[in-house]
C-alpha cells in the first residue's frame, strides 16, 4: 500500500456537505470543488462523491500525500484544503472537513489558546500560593525561577532528542502542557518541601550555610526517593507506541525537578543569599538559654 497508494489512503480526510435552502445534491454540483481539491498539493488522490439517502448530505474523501497524524497533514487539512473548501463550496450548502489531520489540527489550536490562558493564570496562583506559605517576596520569586528553569530544560531536551536527534517533524503539541501539569507541579512540591526546612534550620542559631547544610541533609532521603519512585513510574510510558515523549520529557523532568533544582540550584542560591532570602521578613534566631540546674532533693533528717 505505502509503495502504490497515497500515506493517507488508510485515513482518509473527508469533506462532509450539507444543503441549506433545501435543495438536493447532485456529483455534478459538487465536481468544480472536487476538481479544485485534487490541485491542492499535498492532495494525492480525492475519492467519488457519496451521497445519503434523501441527497441532502455528501462526502467527498481526500487522501493525503502526508501521514495522516503527521504535522505536515495538519497543516494541509487546517490551510490549503480548507480554503479550498471554502472558495468552491456551492451556493445553497455548508461544507465541513473532518478526519484524523484535521481534528488534531483543531486540538492543536486549542491547545495552543489554552496555554496562552493556563500558564499565566497557573504561575500567578503558584506564585501566591508561596507568598502566603512562605511569607517572603524574595523566595517565591527564587522558586518560581527555578520552575521555571526545569520547564524549560525539559522541554529544550525533548526537542533536541526527538527533532534534531531522531529526526522527528517536532515534539507534540500536548507536550508543554503535560509538561506544565506535572514537572511545574510537582517541582514547585518538592520546593516548598526544601525550603520550608531552610527556613526551620535558618531560625535556629549559627551561619546559613550551616542552615541550608542541615536542611539538605534532612530532606534528601524523603525528595529523592519521591523523585526516584515517580520518575520510574513515567519511564514504564515508554512501552506505551506513541507516548515515547510524554514518558522521557515526565521523566527527566521530575528528576531534574528532585535532584537538580530542590537538592542542588534552590539550596545553593539559599546559601549564597543568607537569611536575605526571606526579605523583607527574616526568619528571627532563637537563641536557646539554658535550664538553671535543679536543686538536689533533701531528705529532711528528724
Amino acid at each position: 500500500m505505502s509503495r502504490t497508494l497515497p500515506a493517507g489512503f488508510s485515513d482518509p480526510t473527508s469533506v462532509y456537505f450539507f444543503t441549506t435552502d433545501g435543495t438536493t445534491l447532485t456529483p455534478g454540483r459538487l465536481d468544480g470543488l472536487s476538481h479544485a481539491l485534487t490541485q491542492v498539493e499535498g492532495v494525492g488522490k480525492t475519492g467519488g462523491t457519496v451521497l445519503n439517502g434523501d441527497r441532502r448530505a455528501a462526502r467527498i474523501d481526500l487522501y493525503l500525500t502526508a501521514d495522516p497524524q503527521s504535522r505536515r497533514a495538519r497543516d494541509l487539512a487546517s490551510g490549503p484544503v480548507r480554503a479550498a473548501v471554502a472558495a468552491h463550496t456551492p451556493a445553497g450548502t455548508s461544507a465541513h472537513v473532518g478526519g484524523t489531520a484535521a481534528i488534531f489540527a483543531d486540538i492543536s489550536t486549542a491547545v495552543d489558546h489554552d496555554l496562552a490562558i493556563v500558564f499565566p493564570v497557573a504561575a500567578a496562583l503558584i506564585a501566591l500560593i508561596l507568598l502566603l506559605l512562605l511569607r517572603s517576596l524574595l523566595a517565591p520569586l527564587v522558586l518560581m525561577l527555578s520552575v521555571g528553569l526545569g520547564f524549560a530544560a525539559t522541554l529544550g531536551a525533548a526537542t533536541l532528542l526527538f527533532q534534531h536527534g531522531l529526526g522527528e517533524p517536532g515534539v507534540s503539541f500536548t507536550l508543554p502542557l503535560v509538561l506544565f501539569l506535572f514537572v511545574v507541579a510537582l517541582g514547585t512540591d518538592y520546593n516548598i518541601l526544601i525550603t520550608d526546612r531552610i527556613r526551620e534550620e535558618m531560625q535556629r542559631p549559627g551561619p546559613p550555610r550551616a542552615a541550608v547544610a542541615r536542611a539538605v541533609r534532612h530532606t534528601t532521603p524523603a525528595i529523592a526517593t519521591a523523585g526516584l519512585v515517580l520518575a520510574g513510574s513515567f519511564a514504564t510510558l515508554a512501552a506505551t507506541p506513541g507516548s515515547e515523549q510524554v514518558a522521557f520529557a515526565l521523566t527527566l523532568g521530575i528528576l531534574l525537578s528532585a535532584v537538580v533544582l530542590s537538592l542542588v540550584l534552590v539550596p545553593a542560591v539559599a546559601a549564597l543569599l543568607g537569611r536575605a532570602l526571606w526579605w523583607p521578613l527574616r526568619p528571627a534566631r532563637h537563641h536557646h538559654r539554658a535550664e538553671p540546674a535543679p536543686e538536689p532533693y533533701r531528705v529532711p533528717v528528724p
